[in-house]
């Protein structure tokens, strides 16, 4: 029986990274819990990679992005030794290349992802990585030659108007079921009706407005699938939502794009990058964009830099994203209004990242008084943040009336982060085993409990 190989690029990295196996393997297993994986590596896991050993996908990944995180360099899955560079050669790529490829990357990832047997294949080999989140610069192409009309005929403004109506449906169903219940219908769609629109003979001003709509729905699409747990194959749907907004020469969903990858990267535990992602974003969406992109841009740069204990920058960029807010007057819609609810909801973030519990909690009720009744996710997880702030400042009584609201809608919503908000409740309240409001909130919440996903 063959032997394998020591693996000197993984031992290398532990030397470069001043890591015990023990602690490389304890930073796996966090990354692949942020990422709704249980892992159990320990010392003698990484004791076997060393001697040669390969952990099945997306373990590799989550290795590299650790060791990315630690030594403040790009490492790659390949650069760990721990997967073959002809294997890496045969996953999906992360971001589509450049002009059609990225309808056909679109295509292509709906297609696998549309089929259940595929698209858990897809889902299991790959991971989050930190050597996708650089975004392609910002350099619209021009536009191609017009084609003539073909024998199926060419595409009409009312293929515009339905990709918009398409936008608001599915932005609704999101909010009202979560991303996990209504993914594949997105999914379905885009992958035969986004190929047809797209190559249909056009002229170019409408074609920029079906690749607008194309953009819109694939961003969703990405959003879904992060709310459903499955955050590399999201990583790429917002990769390719990228490319596509630069074929149509739009920088605002460019910048609303890099911001929900922000969003991403910092829920996922990586503050320099999300913070790198944001910058971009406020940059690329440049002086002349409108009120409303630029409090949205502002305010997820405004969480960041809390979180990463600079209050200064902060509130600078709090105050600046209130004062375009007051300024908007979009029209409403999932992709040009910024509610006044998301706004407080995001400023209660970074009061609560800053140490305020206080002003936190404040902005939180105005964020639940603002919000539309159709805003089911958006409500329960304000629940949930209304019930973790009034918990931390010692309120059971009052946390325990928000964590009811929250359970009282929780059944009716498929998403990840409300499953994660129900942990946070069990983990808050069980530090008080004999209170009979907390063992009431919990016997309730353990009754309504779904698995997290495993590898």
């Amino acid at each position: 029986m063959a032997r394998h190989a020591p693996n000197t690029l993984l031992s290398a990295l532990l030397v470069e990274a001043d890591w015990t196996s023990g602690g490389l393997a304890r930073a796996v297993n966090a990354l692949g819990a942020a990422q709704g994986l249980t892992l159990r590596y320990d010392r003698t896991s990484v004791a076997h990679w060393l001697s040669g050993s390969r952990p099945r996908p997306p373990v590799p990944e989550l290795v590299a992005s650790a060791f990315t995180r630690r030594v403040r360099r790009v490492i790659t899955a390949e650069d760990t030794g721990l997967i073959q560079a002809a294997q890496a050669s045969r996953q999906f790529p992360h971001a589509p290349a450049s002009g059609g490829d990225a309808l056909r990357r679109l295509t292509a990832l709906c297609r696998t992802d549309a089929d259940p047997a595929h698209r858990a294949v897809l889902a299991r080999t790959t991971a989050y990585t930190l050597t996708a989140l650089t975004p392609p610069a910002w350099t619209p192409r021009p536009q191609p030659p017009a084609l003539p009309p073909g024998p199926e005929g060419q595409a009409t403004s009312a293929d515009a108007l339905a990709l918009q109506s398409m936008t608001e449906t599915f932005a609704s169903l999101a909010e009202r079921h979560g991303g996990a219940h209504i993914r594949s219908a997105l999914t379905a769609y885009l992958a035969e009706g986004a190929g047809r629109l797209l190559t249909a003979p056009a002229p170019h001003s409408l074609h920029r407005d079906l690749l607008t709509g194309t953009v819109q729905l694939t961003h969703l699409l990405a959003g879904m699938t992060d709310d459903s747990g499955h955050h590399s194959l999201a990583q790429q749907y917002f990769h390719t939502a990228l490319h596509l907004a630069q074929e149509a020469g739009n920088r605002r969903l460019y910048a609303v794009t890099l911001r929900a990858m922000s969003t991403q990267a910092l829920n996922l535990g990586h503050p320099d990058h999300a913070l790198s992602l944001a910058d971009t974003a406020v940059d690329a969406a440049g002086a002349d964009a409108g009120s409303a992109t630029q409090a949205f841009l502002l305010s997820q740069r405004a969480h960041v830099y809390a979180r990463q204990r600079q209050p200064r920058r902060a509130l600078a960029d709090l105050t600046a994203a209130e004062r375009h807010h007051e300024q908007a007057s979009s029209p409403p819609g999932p992709f040009t209004a910024y509610p006044l609810a998301g706004l407080d909801y995001q400023r209660a973030q970074v009061l609560r990242a800053l140490d305020d519990p206080s002003q936190a909690l404040s902005a939180l009720s105005a964020s639940a008084r603002h919000r539309a009744p159709t805003q089911r996710r958006a409500h329960i997880l304000t629940q949930a943040r209304l019930a973790e702030t009034l918990l931390s400042m010692g309120h059971l009584e009052a946390s325990c009336v928000h964590w009811n609201a929250f359970l009282d809608q929780y059944p009716h919503l498929h998403s990840q982060q409300a499953d994660r908000a129900l942990v946070h409740l069990h983990e808050g309240l069980s530090r008080f085993p004999r209170q009979p409001l907390a063992i009431a909130v919990r016997k309730r919440a353990l009754a309504l409990k779904r698995p997290l996903p495993k590898p």
